[in-house]
């Protein structure tokens, strides 16, 4: 079960940081038994006790510093408190996120979830923001991590992996349950812990990263020329001919939305695993102004945070969208389009991406989706439920 896997990977980073631990220390000295053993049982506490936290917000913060003083070793005790703190979270692993009390509006936000069946991870609710000076940002959430349990510390109860992906209004149900003092019909204290898999999506802010890929169009393109003479460029990552259908219908729309996009100073590049061949035919046959790039062994698609491998498939890219400034960093990442998107969804991501860059995104979704959308359907770009509205650029 998820609700264990956590704990298991908390035992073996805590027998990793034991033994790391116990080496030398600068000049020669080793920490004494007696502070090594007292460090062991407040982590051992902390595992039993279901509240493993990073070293910077432990009990340890105050025995290892003490040692320290005996030893005349505060510096390195400092800098191995930074080492744990940066070593902690890994892609791919575990990690924790803990609210002592309520969790305030703001300080993240979780899209997905609401799967038919729940049976795949790329189904999990995933983080599409996450405030800078929140205590979740502290514990190492960023946009695009995944989440997989949810639980209270005083109760034997927790809603599973499976629970999580099948949710309606996740986001909501997390937040209340959190303020709440009851958890799923049991008495509880306020406050909630959280498991997340580190995905390591890039982050707004960041630089993007570089790739030289074989075009649609011919040759080779690099990041640098498609941002040439543009002010962003829009990077959607897609599944192609392994997603039912060939999986062309999100690169319908945003061919279809290239004059909207280059009113706001952008343009447009699909990447996916297609061979270059497959990729010129599709382009031909659509009349694509933008390119489509092939990632062959999903490389770029790594380094974007938007590989993934399924069980049936193998390795694969899911549907990730990118926002890049000419400047080369990244703007804004859509994290939950959603791998098993249908057109609606896509019309309405397609035209979000206009209202991010300043677009209107209601006359897109006009042009782009069918014309029996109620009236609903269109409000719901400008007011879509709890989740904060990203502005513009």
């Amino acid at each position: 079960m998820v609700f264990y896997t956590g704990r298991r990977e908390e035992l073996r980073m805590v027998s990793e940081e034991l033994r790391r631990r116990g080496r030398k220390l600068p000049g020669g000295r080793q920490v004494p038994r007696l502070i090594l053993g007292v460090a062991a049982l407040l982590l051992l506490c902390q595992v039993l006790g279901g509240a493993f936290v990073p070293l910077h917000r432990s009990l340890l913060r105050l025995a290892l510093p003490a040692a320290g003083q005996l030893l005349g070793l505060l510096p390195a005790v400092a800098e191995e408190q930074k080492g744990y703190k940066e070593g902690l979270i890994q892609i791919g692993f575990p990690f924790q996120v803990a609210y002592p009390g309520g969790i305030p509006f703001d300080d993240f936000y979780l899209g997905g979830g609401e799967a038919e069946f729940g049976a795949q991870s790329l189904t999990n609710p995933k983080v599409v923001y996450v405030k800078p000076e929140s205590r979740a940002y502290a514990q190492g959430l960023r946009v695009g991590d995944e989440l997989t349990c949810a639980w209270k510390d005083d109760i034997y109860a927790f809603y599973s992996e499976g629970q999580l992906r099948r949710m309606k209004g996740v986001d909501a149900v997390l937040k209340k349950a959190a303020n709440a003092s009851s958890f799923l019909g049991m008495e509880a204290n306020p406050g909630l812990k959280m498991e997340f898999i580190a995905t390591g999506v890039v982050q707004p802010g960041d630089p993007a990263p570089d790739f030289k890929l074989p075009a649609s169009s011919g040759g080779e393109l690099s990041l640098s020329e498609l941002l040439q003479g543009n002010e962003y460029l829009v990077v959607f990552f897609r599944p192609g001919s392994r997603f039912r259908g060939g999986d062309l219908q999100e690169v319908r729309l945003f061919g279809k939305a290239t004059r909207a996009l280059a009113e706001r100073g952008a343009t447009v590049v699909g990447i996916q695993m297609e061979p270059v061949g497959a990729l010129a035919a599709q382009a031909k046959g659509l009349d694509l102004s933008f390119p489509l790039l092939c990632d062959y062994n999903g490389a770029t698609a790594k380094a974007y945070g938007a590989y993934l491998e399924l069980e049936e498939q193998g390795p694969n890219i899911d549907r990730k969208t990118f926002i890049i400034g000419k400047d080369g960093s990244i703007k804004t990442s859509f994290v939950d389009v959603g791998y098993d998107a249908d057109k609606n969804q896509l019309v309405r991501h397609v035209a979000d991406v206009v209202r991010i860059l300043g677009g209107d995104p209601v006359k897109v979704k006009s042009e782009l989706a069918p014309k029996s959308q109620s009236l609903g359907d269109f409000l719901g770009i400008a007011n879509p439920g709890s989740a904060p509205v990203t502005p513009a650029l």
